[in-house]
């Protein structure tokens, strides 16, 4: 093992082994001179390794649970759905702040540019009023009161002993929380669904590449094969052209089938959330997904979990408080308030001269709603109508989830059922093309009977993977209905 020194004072590089000190003298400069040959050639192979295991690094592999977490993290409409919980709890914050007191204070000034005035009835003997003594008009008489300049300054506090007004706000304002937070669910629930099948669809673009791949491979050898038997003189040559179209037949799916699989990673790393510059190879297989689920339990399945129905569910309570909201305006309210004022009068700006005068008072406030011209009374029927219409969203979600969740099960039991046929078909396919590739070498067989073999298998596997995505895609739709993939 080679270690290596960089020296500070000097900048070279100083290499010992555990051997080279170990040499006599005369062997060192020799052992020195070898070490310096290679060394070119074993930085470039220190360096090689580094950038092979630095892009080796750089890419994703990828797995379903870890597209999942990245996706949710990430996703625009989850994000929005989250600021929206955030306004309703700011908003019920905002309605429970209404029980707190109400604390404010005011100032005023007021120039009088004519003082204002009080009217004394005729015969009054108050003293100024028209030279006082009864001495005012037949109509009575007028009295300046004040000052040219007016400062006050109030403070007031308001604190509600009973609103029912306000109570009701608070529950509905409550339950506005749990509708934003059903809506987060449907959010995540629809993009789990989505990323779940994203990476279905590009799992089912790289397995059809390779079965298609492989269809290449045995076209490719079964050409060499026809080569060779055709320079025997064992087979003609039109088996030879043929076999070289069916090469080159393939080749185009292959083409497709890699564009069909950029374009599946593409939008993969869409709803994932993974930058488009960052290569991803998927980590497992339909197959591997398909044995990880246990569907035994599926038939089992309730849709009362389903985020858009528990929404509805949470709207249906909204709008009942809604109602209690509009009847609690027939209520009387009561509140406690308390005012402080200090004010004073003067004719001109001497304000250390002033005389301050404070006054203060507590009480009461009872208010009793009388008649607001009916409005109360439509306001409790619109609300009224609001809940009717949640019921009738809340029954038809219901029966529409019901049949789309029966629809999807069916499907995932059809394509179980299957698997064991598909199975069966590929074996039954390899055995063909087997003994069609033995019969063809030995003379008895035809190349179309190779060929048809080699597409029946192909076709044979490729069933084989649809089937699983089928499944996959059935169980994902199922989660969706049922609301197990907000919950997972």
């Amino acid at each position: 093992m080679i270690k290596i020194k960089r020296e500070r004072e000097t900048g070279f590089m100083l290499m010992t082994s555990p051997g080279f000190s170990c040499l006599p003298p005369e062997s060192k400069p020799r052992a020195l001179r070898v070490l310096l040959k290679f060394l070119p050639v074993l930085t470039l192979c220190l360096i090689t390794v580094f950038q092979v295991k630095a892009q080796a690094n750089d890419t994703l592999r990828l797995t379903l649970d870890e597209a999942l977490n990245s996706a949710v993290t990430g996703n625009a409409d989850i994000l929005i759905a989250e600021l929206e919980i955030q306004r309703a709890q700011s908003q019920r914050r905002a309605v429970t702040g209404g029980f707190l007191p109400q604390i404010g204070v005011d100032g005023q000034y007021t120039r009088n540019l004519k003082r204002p005035v009080f009217f004394l009835p005729a015969g009054s003997n108050f003293p100024g009023g028209g030279g006082g003594g009864g001495g005012g008009t037949q109509e009575g008489s007028v009295i300046e009161a004040g000052f040219d300049n007016s400062y006050t300054l109030t403070g007031q506090a308001t604190l509600p002993l009973y609103s029912r007004e306000l109570i009701a706000n608070a529950r509905a304002a409550k339950t506005a929380v749990s509708i934003s937070e059903r809506g987060l669910d449907i959010n995540m629930n629809d993009a789990t669904a989505q990323v779940r099948k994203a990476y279905y669809d590009a799992l089912l673009a790289r397995e059809s590449l390779e079965v298609l791949e492989i269809s290449l491979e045995n076209a490719q050898q079964n050409f060499i094969n026809t080569q060779n038997q055709f320079a025997q003189e064992l087979v003609p040559e039109y088996d030879v052209i043929r076999a070289q179209v069916q090469v080159e037949n393939v080749r185009p799916d292959i083409l497709q089938g890699e564009n069909d699989y950029e374009a599946a990673i593409s939008n993969l790393k869409l709803l994932a959330n993974i930058p488009d510059e960052v290569p991803v190879v998927l980590a497992q297989t339909l197959e591997g997904l398909m044995q990880g689920d246990n569907a035994e339990l599926l038939a089992q399945y309730t849709i009362q979990s389903n985020p858009n129905l528990l929404q509805l569910n949470a709207q249906a309570v909204y709008q009942q408080e809604q109602i209690k909201v509009q009847q609690s305006t027939f209520f009387p309210s009561l509140a406690a308030f308390g005012n402080y004022a200090y004010q004073t009068q003067a004719n001109d700006f001497n304000f250390g001269e002033y005389l301050w005068v404070n006054t203060s008072a507590v009480g009461l406030q009872l208010s009793i709603p009388v008649f607001q011209g009916l409005t109360r009374l439509r306001q409790v029927e619109q609300a009224r109508i609001d809940l009717k219409q949640t019921e009738i969203q809340r029954k038809y979600l219901t029966k529409s989830l019901t049949i789309q969740a029966r629809n999807a099960l069916n499907r995932v039991q059809r394509a179980r059922a299957s698997m064991e046929a598909q199975q069966v078909n590929i074996a039954q396919a390899q055995r063909g093309f087997e003994i069609a590739q033995v019969s063809y070498r030995s003379g008895y067989g035809t190349l179309i009977e190779v060929n048809d073999a080699e597409l029946a298998l192909t076709q044979a596997r490729l069933g084989y993977i649809q089937v699983i995505y089928e499944y996959l895609n059935a169980l994902a739709d199922f989660k969706q209905l049922t609301g197990n993939e907000s919950n997972e």
